[in-house]
């Protein structure tokens, strides 16, 4: 009995988030791939949401994923919620403009922009405005983004359920209590796929130069980063341990461990992260 009406529970909630009235403010890279990984799940429904993006082109991309693209952020404001994925440097101009529109709506604000801290949209939106600053990566799009969020105090029980229902529809996602934490989260998961993009280049590379046909090699290179990640996840073990799983003593992978060693590529990897992570934080400061 109590499986089902945890069952109902789940439909009735499914059924609320693709109902709800959804709107979106910019439809780049990060926006859209949230939207598409929302909709690809079952929970969102596209032609229940309104797109604003002053980029026509844009828009008609949105037009084609099945949105409702608009002429004005006016007509945005009515939404239950709204997802804003703007660049940073446009934010301030945006929340200004936005915040006479929004006065009577009160709208629930998702706001994905680095380095833009919550006291900021309060201060811009002002008192009692609903917001939540979520962290998520372009793995959004086929449902396998690594993603944090943190509510500010006016947030509601009902809005938290959405939002964690949302970003789970789209991979996993984790709540954080400490607002400071987004950006060493920014440095490892949001831009993460970046730097495994960046390794698996580097492979496929390696298997041209030694003659391996190219569509082989990618599909060889993707398969292997996607299989590591899910064993990763699966397993209690170490990295440590499953590296030495794979490298047997005196073989291939050894050989190939040796010379990133040689070269310094862990210490390497690890500047480059916290060189991110100060990125954010001088960009929260700003």
């Amino acid at each position: 009995m109590k499986l089902v009406v945890e069952q109902q529970r789940n439909q009735n909630h499914d059924k609320m988030c693709r109902r709800i009235n959804f709107g979106i403010i910019g439809y780049g890279k990060m926006g859209s791939s949230l939207i598409r990984g929302a909709i690809k799940s079952g929970l969102l429904y596209a032609p229940s949401i309104k797109i604003f993006d002053m980029d026509s082109a844009k828009a008609e991309i949105a037009r084609k994923d099945g949105l409702n693209p608009v002429n004005s952020l006016a007509e945005v404001s009515y939404s239950e919620a709204i997802l804003i994925a703007v660049k940073p440097k446009d934010m301030p101009e945006l929340l200004d403009t936005l915040k006479p529109l929004i006065s009577a709506t009160k709208p629930l604000i998702i706001t994905i922009a680095a380095g833009i801290r919550l006291e900021t949209y309060a201060s811009r939106l002002g008192e009692g405005a609903r917001v939540v600053r979520v962290m998520p990566n372009i793995a959004a799009s086929v449902n396998e983004a690594a993603s944090v969020y943190v509510l500010n105090k006016w947030v509601s029980t009902t809005d938290a359920t959405f939002i964690d229902a949302l970003l789970n529809s789209v991979g996993r996602a984790f709540k954080l209590q400490d607002e400071s934490m987004i950006d060493a989260v920014t440095g490892i998961s949001g831009s993460g796929p970046a730097y495994f993009f960046y390794m698996m280049k580097a492979l496929e590379a390696a298997g041209k130069k030694v003659s391996l046909p190219e569509d082989l090699v990618h599909v060889l290179v993707a398969q292997t980063c996607k299989g590591s990640g899910a064993l990763a996840l699966g397993s209690d073990l170490s990295q440590d341990q499953l590296i030495t799983m794979v490298a047997s003593a005196g073989g291939t992978t050894e050989e190939a461990l040796k010379v990133m060693d040689a070269k310094g590529l862990s210490a390497t990897m690890i500047e480059a992260v916290v060189a991110a992570i100060e990125k954010s934080k001088k960009m929260s400061r700003s």
